[in-house]
């Protein structure tokens, strides 16, 4: 699938906790079909018990303070001691400037390692 460039949420990051990335400027928010995040992701082998990864969307209209702005019923993924991959889609409409995409890893876990990468597209051609 052909992805727009500019249009880069998050470039390939790999972490062990939770993380915020950067804000993405909208300009003038949404467009009127929406949006989605595209969540690829690559999770290597939880070393023991399980954890989580969370992903959300927050959005700001400064860039500096963000709120929550809703996340799909499929965007956890549940960490084992089996490697996966896959994708998660996180549809959005917002009037603010600013998106960011948002990592939970909560701590019950031993060394939890993903590797994702985001970008948006139109919710709906």
């Amino acid at each position: 699938m052909a992805v727009d460039l500019n249009a880069v949420l998050q470039s390939s990051v790999t972490k062990t906790a939770s993380f915020n990335g950067a804000g993405f400027d909208l300009k003038t928010g949404t467009p009127r079909r929406g949006l989605k995040a595209v969540v690829r992701y690559s999770a290597a082998q939880n070393a023991s018990g399980s954890n989580t990864a969370t992903f959300s969307v927050e959005h700001s209209a400064d860039n500096s303070t963000f709120y929550a702005l809703g996340s799909g019923a499929a965007d956890v993924v549940t960490l084992s001691s089996t490697a996966q991959a896959g994708k998660v889609h996180i549809g959005l409409e917002t009037s603010k400037r600013y998106v960011r995409l948002v990592l939970k890893i909560p701590g019950a876990g031993t060394s939890p390692t993903i590797t994702y990468e985001a970008y948006l597209e139109l919710g709906r051609p």
